[in-house]
């Protein structure tokens, strides 16, 4: 598409992705994740490009490649058919230009006349405390090789109702335009800014597509939109609000205004270490992945020549006017065997204690009988043999609070971190992932879910208990899970 091929970006790559294969070999791997996705060397954060093109879902990712410190961004790249076996890609963009010579920051892709269209800010900065902050394309025939479009930068300033934070475009189809919304905030208030292209070279900006009420942080970061259902959702990661999460607001589009009206609006995840989401485009359904990590959170890997990992790849639904996150069905794949139980009556003050089941990690279902249950407290603690370290996850059901106690995890962060489940029906069911360096809990069905990386210095087997009463199980498994099958 674009006949001119950046040498200086090529060599830029090539010299990355010879760093990140030469330090891959002295990575500690103590607490590399076996089922969630790390590059091979050095830092990672924020999933960008997601999208299914030619038979793969692609990750981007921003990468580091010189150091397990965050440092000018390129952007990592992999493949997979199954979210289980998995393919290292060269690094697909490097900070070769004037308009990103500090770093190729966050975007997203789409497939247009069968090309793979990588779209990002180009970040440069011009002083202390000055930015400049453009948007940018990258197009690739063989969803391997990028070149810059030279009409970079594409969106050479904010306007008026932004600021020089502006940032991390998501595009997406409708009818017959493109539409892009970019992050940005003015005067302390969080904005979602709307663009549209008839081509996807020139984009008209069209104005704020929806913005904070003035609690709701003073810059929105990575935003995403998308129709869910019969409804739109807008998904944002917000700063000013103290910990670093994502949001989400449910709600109608008017295109023929711009506007998105938001009608509800809640947390996606309620742990510490989940932030700048994406979803994929070209895909029935709407998966997402996050960062597993936080910008001031500890990162015991940074000493091991690695940092930051991907969430579990969850599914969306939309039910009953709220959002659902399902890990995705194919990591049953993961599953070998394991422990199972029906019709489990534990009496006040029992326990139930399983052999640790696999070295390195475990998937737990447990889905409690509410009407022969008695207790309005149980708990999953996740614990060594002389419960030294331990990660627990407790349910109050006279608050309806489902807890995360990490305080006594491990190296790294400490914390107890609570949501309260909406509705309770006959039955309560809850799914933990316990990773090397990280706790993914989802609860009724994916209602209520949190996330966070703990470090434990050693191994952790599961247990189950209860107090003030009974708790009647009617079903419990307790899978090992085998390794991610990676490909450089």
């Amino acid at each position: 598409m674009f006949e001119k091929v950046n040498k200086f970006q090529c060599d830029l790559i090539e010299q990355a992705n010879q760093n990140v294969a030469e330090a891959a070999n002295q990575v500690d791997h103590t607490y590399r994740p076996d089922f969630h996705f790390v590059p091979p060397a050095f830092w990672i954060n924020d999933p960008n490009g997601l999208v299914y093109y030619q038979g793969y879902y692609h990750i981007f990712y921003q990468h580091h490649p010189y150091s397990p410190e965050w440092g000018p961004m390129y952007w990592g790249h992999a493949r997979t058919k199954d979210f289980v076996n998995w393919e290292h890609l060269p690094i697909a963009l490097a900070p070769s230009e004037d308009y990103d010579r500090d770093g190729c920051f966050s975007g997203s892709a789409i497939v247009a006349d069968g090309k793979l269209h990588l779209f990002y800010t180009g970040h440069k900065v011009v002083g202390e405390d000055q930015v400049e902050q453009v948007q940018c394309r990258a197009v690739s025939e063989d969803g391997i090789t990028f070149v810059k479009d030279p009409a970079n930068p594409l969106i050479p300033s904010y306007p008026e109702a932004g600021s020089q934070d502006f940032r991390d475009p998501k595009v997406w189809r409708h009818a017959d335009n493109w539409y892009m919304v970019l992050g940005t905030g003015k005067d302390g208030i969080g904005k979602a800014l709307l663009y549209k292209s008839a081509d996807l070279t020139k984009w008209n900006y069209v104005g704020v597509l929806a913005e904070s009420d003035g609690t709701q942080g003073y810059i929105w970061e990575c935003p995403d939109f998308f129709p869910l259902g019969d409804k739109y959702v807008l998904l944002y990661s917000p700063i000013g609000l103290g910990r670093r999460h994502v949001r989400y607001q449910i709600g109608e589009m008017d295109y023929n205004i711009g506007k998105f009206t938001a009608e509800y609006e809640d947390e996606l995840d309620f742990g510490p270490d989940f932030y700048a989401v994406q979803s994929f485009s070209g895909t029935k359904r709407r998966i997402v992945l996050a960062w597993m990590d936080s910008w001031k959170r500890s990162k015991p890997s940074q000493k091991h020549n690695w940092a930051g990992a991907l969430t579990l790849p969850r599914e969306l639904i939309l039910q009953e006017g709220r959002i659902k996150s399902v890990p995705l069905k194919e990591l049953k794949a993961l599953r070998q065997d394991g422990i199972h139980c029906h019709g489990l009556l534990l009496e006040s003050g029992d326990e139930f204690c399983a052999p640790i089941v696999a070295e390195n990690g475990f998937e737990i279902y447990l889905q409690v009988d509410l009407a022969n249950t008695t207790a309005n407290n149980w708990r999953i603690s996740i614990q060594d043999e002389q419960q030294v370290e331990m990660v627990l996850i407790g349910y109050d059901r006279t608050k309806r609070e489902l807890v995360l106690d990490t305080d006594q995890s491990g190296l790294g962060d400490k914390g107890v971190f609570k949501t309260t489940v909406p509705t309770e029906g006959s039955t309560f069911d809850l799914r933990v992932f316990l990773d090397r360096s990280s706790v993914e809990v989802f609860a009724e069905e994916g209602t209520r879910t949190l996330t966070a990386r703990v470090y434990p210095t050693k191994e952790l087997a599961p247990r189950i208990t209860t107090s003030g009463g009974n708790l009647a199980l009617n079903q419990l498994d307790i899978w090992p899970l085998a390794p991610f099958i990676i490909k450089r």
